[in-house]
Formats: C-alpha cells, structure tokens, sequence
C-alpha cells in the first residue's frame, strides 16, 4: 500500500513539474507535397529529388505569416535546408571584387520596423584543400570562418541541373529556438548571392550555379515559466 501510494505521488509531482515548466505546440507544419501555400508569400513550390520543396531560389525568398498564437516566450523553428551548386562562401575568389554568398533569416512582428532577430550566414560548397579552401560561417553567423559543408546533414546530394554550372547538393537540418511573446509573426527567408560568371553567350545560369531549397518546415511555440 505504501509503495503504491508513493509511486502514485511521484507520478503526479511529476506531471504538475512537466506541465509548470513548459507548453510546446505545433502552429504550422508543411511538407509541400500537397501543394499547401496557407501562410507563405512570395513563394513557389518545385520538385528536387522526388520530393516538393519550396524554392529553389535565387537572389529572392518568401515569407511565412503566423497569427493568433497562443501565449508563449519562445518560438522554435526548424526546416531542411538545401543548398544546390557552387556556393563561394564568405569569399568568392573574384579579384578585386570580393563578395560573400549570403543567406538570412529574420523574424519579425507585423506592422512594425524592426526585426526580433536576424540571423545572416554563409555557405560554402567549395572542395577544401592546404592550397584551396573558400570557407563558411554556418552554423554561426556571418563572417565566422568554418570549413565547407560545416554541420552538414548531407553532402554530394543530386545537382539541381545537368550542365557544367552549379554542383552537387549539401543539405542541413537547420533549428533554432527564439525568444518571441507576440500573438502574430513573420519568418522571412532570402539570400543575396554574388554570381559575375554565370551568365554566358546570353544565358543566365544563376539558378544551376547556386541556389536553396526549403523543406519539412515546422514551427513550434513554447511557454518555459
């Protein structure tokens, strides 16, 4: 009987912690097999490796609008990310013009000037070698130098195009935790890349040289008391 009662009595001082600590809930979910565009702007949706993804852009991105959230002081978001072709890094190798391959994530409220948080980053998917080695920030911002392909999840992927620009795909597994109290929020997503060579003979190669894709996007809210 005592055993009982005091297995009873830690399973619910157990709970009553569980439940005093945190809420956590899942406000949006997609994997764009669907074709689901609820709460994006600016988007499109295309095919990579048999599967929907969002993207794949270049020099642009989209935004993601989130309203009516319960009460929290955190937000949680995470997503896979796909970076298709020759990504420079924080240094392209170009003389005498020397620009950064650029990708930002912000979250903001609506209605308002500012941002809550900007997280700019690099990626690089450069061979790296004693001689040659074009680096990147992630996974910390930018200009942070790490090797290429820094926490990567996946490397050599499929290239986006079949021609001699771009290069194989790396992918990463990309969460961050953020502080957030607001009832509304919006996720946008963009990169400035640096691409003088990608256009030859009147053809634009952007997009096979370099751009990224989104996928299995999940945002979560989370009240830690």
């Amino acid at each position: 009987m005592f055993r009982s009662t005091l297995i009873l009595f830690i399973f619910l001082i157990s709970c009553s912690k569980s439940d005093d600590l945190v809420f956590d809930k899942v406000v949006y979910e997609n994997d764009f097999e669907s074709n689901n565009s609820k709460n994006l702007s600016n988007y499109y949706i295309s095919n990579y490796n048999n599967s929907n993804v969002l993207g794949d852009f270049n020099n642009s991105g989209f935004s993601l609008h989130l309203n009516e959230l319960d009460k929290h002081n955190k937000i949680v978001i995470s997503f896979d990310l796909y970076i298709h072709g020759s990504w420079d890094g924080n240094y392209n190798g170009f003389e005498n013009d020397d620009r950064p391959d650029l990708w930002k994530m912000e979250l903001g409220v609506p209605n308002s000037y500012f941002n809550n948080y900007i997280f700019e980053t690099t990626f690089s998917n450069s061979p790296c070698t004693a001689s040659y080695c074009l680096k990147q920030s992630f996974p910390n911002r930018y200009p942070y130098l790490n090797n290429p392909n820094t926490d990567a999840y996946n490397t050599g992927l499929d290239r986006l195009c079949n021609d001699k620009f771009g290069g194989p795909t790396t992918l990463y597994k990309f969460e961050k935790t953020l502080s957030h109290s607001d009832s509304s929020a919006i996720f946008t997503f963009y990169d400035k890349l640096y691409q003088p060579n990608a256009n030859k003979n009147g053809i634009n190669y952007a997009k096979c040289d370099e751009s990224w894709s989104i996928d299995n996007l999940i945002i979560r809210i989370i009240n830690v008391k």
